[in-house]
């Protein structure tokens, strides 16, 4: 479906890239064919091959050569399939979501829920913490880690059930934290994340490959950092967790209890000497991603790119940002935005369809429709999720223009009730690409004239 959509949109392109005609139909076009550009700059294969090739060259060297992978996460049979055609024949476990989910030879494949876990994923972690403890120093274990590894993963720490694992992920994802946050928790309550999953393959030498998801590429927080260091303190961490709220969970006073003495292993941190088995590089980036879409607008000429903050927080203030930056550009001209990361949404019993993509696309539209005094006249904003996912819908996000009917009373109900979804599906306005196979984060592409 990817495919053939981006093959309808190039026939309607003119060489350089521009649909002629009313400017936000333009726009448009354009915005939807600088994500596709974003996406694939970010394709796993490329990337992870070149990288297994240079170890399979230092193996020729005399550097060991993998013996064991494993990957997780949404791009996870990408990179592996990858780190095959590059020569790594090494047998191997993968763990990712239903939908990117394919047999590959040679490997123990798993399907697992996203964003919130479940038994399935609970084998697919026993698994991989078996194969991690059976090595020894003779092994290399090649890593290859891409978004989505949190949920997809689950593997509780001692003295804690699925259902517990699935109750505080539930909880968080309507907590409204950040990502950051929400990982340092996350690694609190599990038994591989949080430098753990290198613990258990020492004394083995580690290559992990990431494709980062999160903003600032903080290793930590890259599928909560099965083999990344702890930069949060544990009295922050438990910190964290009593601020909000999260202790009114049964099993969670317990959990800390055991924490704080040492009863269960804490995450590890950068002294660690495990570490020093690891040796660590991000393949891409959601940066890498900016930079592909950005070139693709400024092909056009004519379009100057603004400064705009980094997708973060909350999904509402977002939007509520960037249609300020918008507004405060006063001279004539063709501008865009185009920025990227990852912002949080806080959810209640009451709360409906939607994810934290539309609502700042929506936000936005609906900040811009309102103003007529300030706002320009003619634009385009979509905000979408490199994985074709927005949360838990199947649209990648939401794409809204100047040119659209815009119903701003039902669209702040819709935004209130945090049920976008439906009222984005009944206006066409919803953009559905599939699973792109990875998942580095969000892009804001934003076109606009005075």
């Amino acid at each position: 479906m990817r495919q053939s959509r981006w093959l309808i949109l190039s026939a309607n392109m003119s060489a350089n890239g521009i649909v002629h005609g009313h400017r936000a139909g333009q726009y448009r076009d354009q915005l939807i064919a600088a994500f596709h550009a974003g996406i694939d700059a970010g394709r796993p294969e490329p990337v992870t091959r070149d990288a297994v090739a240079r170890i399979l060259q230092q193996a020729d060297a005399g550097t060991p050569a993998p013996t064991a992978i494993i990957a997780i996460g949404k791009a996870a049979c990408a990179m592996a399939d990858a780190a095959r055609q590059a020569g790594c024949l090494a047998p191997g476990i993968i763990v990712t979501n239903d939908e990117n989910y394919q047999e590959m030879q040679g490997f123990d494949v798993y399907a697992s829920a996203h964003p919130v876990p479940d038994i399935r994923g609970l084998r697919a972690s026993d698994a991989v913490e078996k194969l991690a403890d059976s090595l020894t120093a003779d092994d290399h274990l090649l890593l290859l880690i891409s978004g989505g590894g949190s949920a997809l993963l689950p593997a509780p720490a001692p003295g804690i059930s699925l259902a517990d694992k699935m109750a505080l992920n539930e909880a968080l994802l309507a907590s409204g934290l950040d990502i950051h946050d929400m990982n340092v928790i996350r690694r609190l309550f599990s038994r591989l994340k949080g430098g753990r999953l290198a613990a258990l393959a020492m004394p083995a030498r580690i290559s992990q490959f990431l494709l980062s998801d999160v903003p600032g590429d903080r290793l930590e927080s890259i599928a909560s950092g099965v083999a990344a260091p702890e930069p949060t303190s544990l009295d922050a961490a438990i910190g964290l967790v009593h601020a909000h709220g999260l202790d009114r969970l049964a099993f969670v006073p317990a959990h800390l209890d055991a924490l704080r003495s040492g009863k269960v292993q804490a995450p590890l941190g950068a002294d660690d000497p495990v570490f020093d088995n690891v040796q660590t590089d991000i393949l891409a980036s959601n940066t890498i991603c900016r930079l592909a879409s950005r070139r693709l607008i400024e092909q056009a000429g004519d379009i100057e790119i603004i400064d705009a903050p980094d997708l973060d927080g909350d999904a509402s203030v977002m939007g509520e940002r960037l249609a300020a930056c918008i507004k405060s550009v006063s001279k004539p001209g063709h501008y865009g935005i185009i920025v990227g990361g990852e912002t949080t949404v806080t959810l209640d019993a009451s709360s409906g369809v939607g994810g934290r993509a539309q609502e700042v696309a929506l936000t936005t539209a609906i900040a811009l429709a309102a103003d007529r005094t300030t706002a320009p006249s003619e634009w385009a904003v979509f905000v979408g999720g490199t994985d074709g996912r927005d949360g838990p819908c199947d649209a990648a996000g939401a794409l809204l223009t100047s040119d659209d009917a815009l119903d701003i009373t039902k669209a702040r109900a819709a935004l209130a009730a945090h049920d976008c979804y439906p009222f984005l599906q009944a206006s066409g306005q919803l953009v559905m690409t599939g699973g792109t196979g990875t998942n580095l984060g969000d892009l804001a592409i934003i076109l606009f004239s005075r």
